[in-house]
């Protein structure tokens, strides 16, 4: 599979949004009562278009794009998530690694997160010591939030057993304990059955497993050394 550097951090491409593609089937009676059932798990897909650029980046994109004909599998993620909503730098994160604690029937927790992010302190005055005229002054310290996931973040997961890759959607928000560790929450889709517990999570700049759509690359056209309009659509690949 081809990592970011190959072939995304290659792009200049404009801000998309991911979409997810429901593989449902539904069926009704007279009455007026429905059924739905799930015949595959949900795909994440997204319509990538491209700044535009000059000839020469131009046919150097349209190169990168037309090698991965034939279900080439490469990483791609929206630079409008680089991370969650309350760190989108990783600022807060820093260099914890992040693990899957425990899996549970569309439900995660998560392990390795920054724990209290710290302390806060406020002075407030004593009364003076009935011994001198010195005023003493008391200091509280109030432990701050700790580190949070907002709905909407995405979690790029890495098997352990299997090196495949996973990507999921925080779905409530949750936040971690003084120890680092999250209670169970919902994520979106459901985890594949091989995410265990002790799997690395991303959670600075996702990247979701996809593939080029057949017949969906739109070179572009050209106006003197500027091309315009390159775009192509992608959809998740599971179980790379």
């Amino acid at each position: 599979m081809k990592p970011l550097a190959a072939f995304y951090d290659q792009l200049r491409l404009k801000p998309f949004r991911w979409d997810i593609q429901r593989n449902d089937e539904q069926s009704g009676s007279g009455d007026g009562v429905y059924w739905t059932a799930s015949l595959a798990p949900p795909l994440w897909k997204a319509e990538v278009g491209l700044f535009p650029v000059n000839l020469r980046h131009a046919e150097k994109a349209s190169a990168l794009i037309r090698s991965l004909s034939g279900g080439t599998p490469f990483l791609f993620r929206s630079s409008a998530i680089p991370g969650p909503l309350q760190d989108p730098t990783g600022a807060l994160l820093g260099d914890a690694s992040v693990t899957v604690s425990a899996v549970n029937d569309g439900q995660i927790s998560l392990a390795g997160l920054p724990g209290s992010a710290g302390y806060t302190d406020s002075a407030f005055a004593l009364a003076e010591w009935p011994e001198d005229d010195a005023a003493r002054i008391g200091v509280s310290l109030t432990a701050t939030g700790s580190y949070g996931l907002s709905v909407g973040d995405k979690l790029q997961i890495t098997s352990a057993a299997t090196g495949k890759t996973a990507f999921v959607e925080v779905a409530e928000d949750v936040s971690a304990g003084a120890g680092g560790t999250t209670g169970l929450f919902d994520v979106f889709p459901a985890p594949p059955a091989y995410v265990a517990a002790g799997d690395a999570v991303t959670l600075i700049k996702p990247a979701c497993p996809c593939i080029l759509v057949p017949g969906s690359f739109n070179a572009g056209t050209a106006s003197g050394n500027i091309v315009s309009d390159i775009s192509f659509s992608i959809i998740q690949k599971r179980n790379v």
